[in-house]
């Protein structure tokens, strides 16, 4: 029994360091637009926007998740507040707009910028023939 309670605590806590880092992660994102925003504008900053509005509703919500299992029954009981801020943070996964949506917005604007420096490294990955020695050897 002993070795189950361990587990248990082992679980629990890596779930809390789980949430820090996502919480963190969104955190930046959300700092580093802000920063953006400021000195290019918004229209420079779109791609960061989207990323902001299909990532954090899922950190919430993933956090939250993680809480209320942490709590049991109780988590999902009038009891603390987990249940409705899970039930919020799933509805404003919605309320901008579905997150494929924003994926989708994503991955043009990646697919674009991909697209400029199309073959910028190829210098990188040519192999440069006229500094390989010829041994003679056939």
């Amino acid at each position: 029994m002993r070795f189950a309670s361990g587990h248990i605590f082992v679980t629990r806590t890596c779930e809390r360091a789980r949430s820090r880092i996502e919480i963190d992660q969104a955190r930046l994102l959300v700092l580093k637009t802000a920063w953006m925003i400021d000195k290019v504008g918004a229209k420079q900053a779109r791609q960061e926007i989207s990323m902001i509005k299909a990532l954090v509703p899922t950190v919430h919500t993933a956090a939250c998740d993680r809480a209320m299992q942490t709590f049991g029954a109780m988590g999902i009981s009038p009891d603390t507040p987990l249940a409705d801020h899970w039930t919020w943070g799933r509805a404003l996964r919605y309320a901008d707009g579905p997150d494929e949506v924003h994926l989708q917005s994503i991955a043009r604007m990646e697919i674009r910028k991909s697209k400029q420096t199309l073959g910028a490294s190829a210098a990188y990955l040519t192999p440069s023939f006229g500094s390989v020695k010829s041994t003679g050897a056939r």
